[in-house]
């Protein structure tokens, strides 16, 4: 895929809808590689989707050797709890918030920075894929099934 070394950019999103639920990665290497997966996740939140989205992203950057990462995401709330800026409340959502806040400090230096909805599309085509599949459906190479909530007891 490509070399450490570089900024490595994550844009990420999650969809919640009447459909199902499913979140997406789109990882863009310092050379130009894109890896795109779309994820069919069991029931989140809106929000939750968003975190399981970052959480996913960031854990396959680091595992491919990222040590300088960007994460671009369309939800000004998400951004604003992580970079600190918004109180997190309610449990869940603060684990979702810890879990995080580990993930982004393995790596020497990481942003994230909230997009416009526009400038996600491409995340954001892929989340809703993953929340719109049916599981009959899934292709194994194309989408993902997520059974568990990285929040969750239990969960490798």
């Amino acid at each position: 895929m490509g070399t450490s070394s570089g900024i490595w950019t994550l844009f990420t999103d999650g969809a919640s809808n009447v459909k199902g639920f499913g979140l997406c990665i789109v990882l863009r290497s310092p050379t130009g590689g894109v890896i795109r997966q779309s994820i069919k996740t069991t029931r989140l939140t809106n929000n939750e989707t968003e975190y399981e989205a970052i959480i996913a992203d960031l854990e396959l950057a680091k595992g491919l050797g990222a040590e300088v990462i960007e994460v671009k995401c369309d939800s000004l709330l998400v951004v604003n709890k992580v970079n600190g800026s918004f109180e997190v409340r309610e449990d869940r959502m603060q684990r979702y918030l810890n879990k995080i806040q580990i993930t982004l400090h393995r790596f020497k230096e990481w942003t994230l920075v909230h997009i416009p909805r526009e400038e996600n599309s491409e995340a954001d085509a892929l989340a809703n894929l993953g929340s719109s599949v049916k599981e009959d459906d899934i292709l194994p190479e194309s989408i993902v099934q997520l059974s568990k909530s990285v929040i969750e007891e239990g969960h490798a």
